[in-house]
């Protein structure tokens, strides 16, 4: 994904939901209220697409995964314990039969060890920008449903197809990007289809439309739904002016999420569902850039556990939600699909559709701080403030003197000297240490080691 031409700093969008203006986060919050009324599909949220196809917002990307763990990670998703009915990939990735391989290993377990007879899936590929035009478009995608035949035609799968134009043109100035050679490389069968599209930047991707829209109107069929990916705004209202059939999907990634709100704002008013992908590595490779940004994360994340916990939907000592499933659960809460990659079966777990639907909704406080936190991470520009354990001394029995202790380098700092019967509030976070002296001439200490998570608030008694 590249990014998008129009920019405006997140912070200038990022209004209270309830207060000053209409930011990008405030319009995103609307659209989710009054367009997601949290239809399921087997018991995972879903959105009503705007030819009435339920799509399923938590999915599993697929696209640049080994192919030898393709089919078992895709059998493991579809399992009761996960619940992940959506699969990302393309044409490009040459993965098509493993995709279906995994889909009917997947349906025939629920089968025998569930009961279930059939399990809707909905898969997304994508026309490479060498395959656009109308006939080579329309040849791309018969290959993909050839690959896909044995799921396609499984008495235990009814399969969704949503195909998508993955790029509107081939571009001279993307360095991994190279039109001619590309073209000169393409077997001779997708050649005599259609001429090359590099000639007609302006106008291939039009022609691939057209076939999309025959192929959506045919119910003879498997397609669902149709939509572009890396499409910018100019090229949206291209679209629509001159589509029969609207788009009902677009895939974009977390930088164009929260810096091109033009373009959520049309797919927001012509009702076109958005999937974000690359949203892990968009965000969480750049953490380290950002810790306080990171620590307000791990704090919403604690505060979700112990709602969960009090509400009997998590047991206690149980896995805790986790920062990155905070973002997905904000995502996901303002009707945007997620499809995170990942070949780590815990991972997988966490990410899943039964974990991420059991969070509960995120209030306006908690949407706030996940939003300024990853435009925290993403941007590389730390929030100005951490997040903190909160600590409350109490001198019960006699004075006590407070010192903060630099595990790293050895040295202390003086917090405050408490008197007997009174308290001392201090910030600090978990693994910090102190001394508590009995007195100014420091003969002996205890030491106090901060435990608890982001937002805590620890009483210890001195």
């Amino acid at each position: 994904m590249k990014a998008s031409v129009f920019f405006m700093p997140l912070v200038l969008a990022l209004l209270p939901l309830e207060g000053l203006g209409q930011g990008l986060f405030s319009r995103m919050a609307k659209f989710a209220k009054t367009q997601f009324v949290g239809s399921m599909l087997k018991g995972v949220p879903t959105r009503t697409l705007s030819n009435g196809v339920e799509f399923p917002l938590i999915g599993l990307g697929v696209g640049n995964m080994l192919m030898d763990l393709i089919p078992s990670m895709i059998s493991r998703s579809l399992q009761p314990d996960k619940k992940v009915y959506l699969f990302d990939t393309s044409n490009i990735s040459h993965n098509e039969l493993y995709v279906a391989k995994g889909i009917v290993e997947g349906a025939e377990i629920l089968e025998r060890e569930a009961g279930v007879e059939k399990i809707e899936v909905h898969v997304i590929t994508k026309v490479w920008y060498t395959h656009l035009g109308y006939d080579r478009t329309l040849h791309a995608v018969q290959n993909s449903m050839n690959a896909f035949q044995d799921a396609i035609g499984h008495n235990n799968v009814d399969l969704k197809l949503h195909v998508m134009i993955h790029w509107p043109r081939c571009y001279d100035n993307v360095p991994w990007m190279n039109c001619e050679l590309e073209e000169n490389e393409l077997p001779q069968d997708v050649k005599d289809a259609g001429p090359p599209p590099h000639l007609d930047k302006a106008n291939a991707w039009k022609g691939s439309w057209k076939a999309l829209e025959t192929l959506v109107l045919n119910e003879e069929n498997i397609v669902s739904s149709i939509g572009v990916s890396n499409f910018h705004l100019k090229d949206l209202e291209a679209l629509e002016q001159m589509a029969t059939v609207k788009p009902q999907i677009i895939q974009t990634d977390a930088w164009s999420l929260l810096y091109d709100p033009m373009m959520i704002d049309f797919c927001h008013k012509h009702n076109i569902h958005v999937i974000a992908h690359n949203l892990m590595d968009g965000v969480f490779l750049k953490a380290d850039k950002a810790p306080f940004a990171f620590n307000h994360l791990a704090l919403v994340a604690n505060e979700l556990t112990k709602d969960m916990t009090t509400n009997g939907l998590l047991a206690p000592g149980s896995d805790e939600v986790t920062p990155a499933q905070v973002i997905l659960a904000w995502l996901v809460q303002h009707s945007i699909s997620v499809i995170p990659r990942t070949v780590n079966l815990r991972h997988l777990h966490e990410n899943s559709a039964d974990q991420i639907g059991s969070i509960p909704v995120l209030d306006d406080k908690q949407v706030q701080t996940v939003a300024l936190s990853v435009e925290a991470m993403i941007s590389e520009e730390d929030m100005p403030d951490d997040a903190y354990v909160k600590i409350t001394f109490h001198a019960k029995t006699k004075d006590i003197y407070l010192w903060w202790y630099d595990q790293e380098y050895g040295g202390e700092i003086q917090v405050a000297k408490i008197d007997q019967g009174n308290t001392w509030e201090e910030s600090s976070h978990p693994g910090h240490i102190f001394r508590v002296y009995d007195g100014p001439e420091k003969n002996s200490y205890e030491l106090f080691s901060v435990e608890g998570k982001y937002g805590d608030h620890r009483h210890v008694e001195l």
